[in-house]
């Protein structure tokens, strides 16, 4: 195995470009060149939809400089994400497209459950999550970012429309209405408090973990307000104190901040509405310090990329980040969870004993163990038609781990875990590509039989032992109980639902009964 890598990160905020190359040796990760660029993607989009062509412009020129600059140090890889204001702009293939040719880079837009988890991945490199609760915020510049951590563990993750950027925007054509642009503010972020605060209603916060550049730029403030040094590593501040100083520079006009304050430009206009939802969840989570360790989601962009580099299969910890979203989610919507646990187990050994036949990797069995964690999800709508169910619930809810187009792929094999298995009359699976539509078929074959083998929702199946043959699979069950249980149900329930396996391999699934 390679002991060093050089890569290149770009992480493409609403506010600024971010730029950087580093060097993984062993365990060690040093920053060679990192630079900020200050192109606000989201300034025209949040208020036209719409980058215009000088913005796409700076924004080719600045990766064909970074692609030089990769080129000369030798980088090994080169992942670049965007977020919020690419997530709206109407013509973001533009500029992904123009990228691609330009820098031969490709843009990965990214969720706003992704930008939770790069975050929590950032955030562990310098602050430790394992003990109690803590709760991580990062206000950018296209939406807000709020994730809770239960003892190293994500229990939630939520993306808000509540950007600086964006707020400055969207109320910057109100201010004449007779009240300030503080006001306007506070009203605004109110209308969506509820949500927030029932997020935390479950908890005891034990620390409260701001990122971003606004934070830091009010940290600073209030510390020098205060006479406390510059930290290198993590600073704490009180939540009164960064207030105070937010209620100083709010009756301050934009010029005053960067003359009086040293404020710049991009960071004077951005940090009053940042400031004022950064106090406020403290004030929520009934927090009096916040912890501001200076990492942001580049940094946990960094620390997945060096990972998926020197580790052959996929972290560990991922999967279970992933799992975790999905038991979430299960006692959300009131999932059988007993029933859940044993269709997980049972489609790991069938995914595993059964390799040589679908020749899919570890992020196809990611999927699949999400999916039997919930395929049955929709039952809390009906009953009756829950498959279906099941897949508008799931790729309408955000689970972290998940692209977009994951959480896609796992709705869908929900859907078809019973029923009619997927075909051309199905509109949702035609539009996927030739090789997801084959992910799907096969991981879907494999979800029937898990759920066949617990088809009493008793757990009676505790495991299963495969043996391939030349016409049929031969299933062997692992009894929980007396094995001399009959499992009829089971036999006619893997007849039944094998039928799909049978014809993607050629042989016929078989229960071999005690």
């Amino acid at each position: 195995m390679v002991d060093h890598a050089r890569f290149g990160i770009v992480d493409m905020g609403s506010n600024a470009i971010r730029f950087l190359v580093a060097e993984a040796t062993g365990g060690a990760i040093v920053v060679l060149e990192s630079h900020r660029l200050p192109v606000s993607l989201g300034r025209s989009v949040f208020h036209t939809g719409q980058i215009p062509e000088t913005t796409l412009a700076d924004t080719v020129d600045a990766f064909r400089r970074f692609r030089a600059t990769c080129d000369r140090l030798g980088v090994t890889r080169i992942r670049a994400i965007a977020t919020s204001a690419m997530r709206d702009a109407r013509n973001r293939d533009l500029l992904v497209d123009r990228v691609r040719d330009a820098a031969a880079i490709e843009i990965e837009v990214i969720s706003g459950t992704q930008e939770a988890y790069l975050l929590k991945l950032g955030v562990e490199t310098k602050v430790d999550l394992q003990q109690g609760c803590s709760l991580l915020v990062d206000v950018g510049g296209g939406s807000v970012e709020v994730v809770l951590v239960e003892k190293g563990q994500v229990v939630s993750a939520d993306s808000y429309r509540l950007g600086a950027l964006r707020m400055l925007e969207s109320l910057r054509d109100a201010e004449g209405s007779g009240e300030t642009f503080v006001e306007l503010l506070q009203k605004h972020l109110k209308s969506l408090e509820h949500r927030i605060a029932d997020r935390f209603e479950a908890h005891t916060i034990d620390r409260y973990v701001a990122v971003g550049g606004n934070v830091e730029s009010l940290v600073d403030l209030a510390h020098a307000r205060l006479g406390v040094q510059k930290q290198n590593g993590i600073d704490a501040c009180p939540l009164d104190e960064l207030r105070a100083e937010l209620a100083e520079l709010a009756k301050l006009t934009v010029q005053e901040r960067i003359d009086r304050r040293g404020l710049k430009p991009d960071r004077a206009d951005t940090i009053v509405p940042a400031g004022i939802v950064y106090t406020r969840l403290g004030e929520l989570a009934r927090t009096a310090t916040v912890l501001a360790p200076r990492v942001g989601i580049k940094d946990g962009l960094l620390v997945e990329i060096v990972q998926g580099h020197f580790e052959t299969f996929a972290a560990e910890d991922h999967v279970d980040v992933v799992l975790s979203s999905c038991r979430a989610m299960g006692r959300r919507f009131h999932v059988e969870k007993d029933h859940a646990e044993t269709v997980l187990v049972l489609a790991q050994q069938l995914f595993d004993q059964t390799k040589e036949l679908h020749g899919l990797g570890g992020r196809a069995r990611v999927l699949l163990e999400a999916a039997a964690l919930l395929h049955d999800v929709g039952v809390a709508v009906n009953n009756d038609g829950h498959h279906k169910h099941s897949q508008y619930l799931i790729q309408s809810s955000e689970l972290v781990g998940l692209s977009d187009e994951e959480r896609q792929l796992v709705g869908m094999l929900a859907r078809f875990h019973r029923k009619a298995p997927p075909g051309r009359e199905h509109e949702d699976f035609m539009a996927l590509r030739r090789r997801e539509r084959t992910l799907v078929e096969r991981l879907a074959a494999l979800l029937r039989l898990a759920d066949a083998l617990d088809r009493q929702h008793a757990g009676v199946v505790r495991g299963v032992v495969v043996k391939i043959r030349e016409d049929s699979v031969e299933l062997r069950p692992i009894l929980a109980g007396d094995p001399r249980t009959r499992l009829t149900l089971e036999a006619k329930a893997v007849e039944e639902k094998g039928a799909m396996f049978w014809q993607l391999f050629g042989r016929q699934p078989r229960l071999a009964l005690p």
